[in-house]
């Protein structure tokens, strides 16, 4: 009879671990009325709480959730994306590398040399195909302290769904830290006379160089998520490349632009974007919007930085 009631009690311990451990990812957990039954579940961006509850492993040591199961046993599962990895790197170096591209067609949506990130911003339209023109951006700044804190910021799914209030849902759908990379679900709530997006996309972070790294995204096909209620767009290419600032001080560019500061205490960083959101945005609407936007966030990743 004692030792009965000591198992219940260990189980009913291990039950309220279990369940303080998912209660962070709960936060935002809603209640909707489905099917002609009208019962009640619970979701967390778009997954049912019973998902993250049948994740849970429970042991006498260790509860493990969702997302750290999702990061074992799945190096199989990303040989499927080693072509495209490769491709994606060059390609956003390629972009990322101004001295290729002369600024050709990109116009300068703004040149902030005297704020504290320095950003430089620029946008261009790029026909697709035949039918398509998407808004491509890309930038230059800085940040405060070193790329792996720039990485770590960028990669926090919570940190950054704080900087963008329209941001409806963010998380790995798996993940292979051993060799950092991961597929990711990102959702945009609707806004105004615009339906909600989503996307799912590849993401992979690399050292190219010595301390210079290398974050690339690209759109993918996953069975696993089919389109359902929201208009799924496409990354056609985004990343970024860092570096410490130190790295291009004999850069007659850099060293002219940034003569007033600290290269130490800096990382320099170039951004590259080409997302089809499947709607047409004229080009002389979309440059006040992006510009708004890109001053705003960098601002943010600034000062979260310091």
């Amino acid at each position: 009879m004692g030792s009965q009631c000591c198992v219940q009690e260990r189980n009913i311990n291990r039950a309220s671990i279990a369940s303080k451990a998912i209660q962070d990812e709960l936060e935002y957990m809603k209640e909707l009325t489905f099917g002609q039954q009208r019962r009640h579940i619970l979701l967390y961006e778009d997954k049912p709480i019973c998902y993250f509850l049948s994740k849970i492993e429970l042991s006498n040591e260790t509860i493990t959730t969702a997302y750290s199961l999702n990061e074992r046993g799945t190096i199989n599962e990303f040989e499927q994306y080693e072509q495209i990895q490769g491709e994606i790197i060059k390609q956003i170096q390629e972009k990322c590398d101004y001295s290729n591209n002369q600024n050709d067609d990109w116009i300068i949506l703004c040149d902030n040399v005297n704020t504290k990130s320095s950003l430089k911003l620029f946008i261009k339209q790029i026909e697709v195909d035949n039918q398509t023109k998407v808004n491509a951006t890309r930038c230059e700044f800085i940040v405060p302290g070193k790329p792996q804190n720039f990485i770590d910021f960028m990669s926090n799914f919570q940190k950054q769904k704080e900087l963008d209030p329209r941001i409806d849902a963010f998380y790995p759908i798996k993940k292979n830290e051993e060799s950092k990379e991961s597929v990711i679900y990102l959702s945009y709530k609707p806004i105004l006379m615009t339906s909600a997006r989503e996307f799912i996309y590849y993401k992979k972070t690399k050292e190219i160089d010595t301390n210079v790294w290398c974050d690339v995204s690209k759109s993918i096909i996953d069975s696993q998520y089919p389109i359902k209620s929201k208009v799924r767009g496409e990354i056609l290419l985004s990343g970024y490349i860092v570096q410490p600032l130190q790295n291009l001080i004999n850069n007659d560019y850099i060293n002219n632009r940034f003569k007033d500061k600290k290269f130490n205490d800096y990382s320099f960083v170039r951004m590259y974007s080409l997302c089809d959101f499947k709607m047409s945005i004229p080009l002389y609407m979309a440059k006040g919007q992006i510009k708004q936007e890109m001053i705003r966030y960098i601002d943010l990743v600034y000062q979260k930085l310091q």
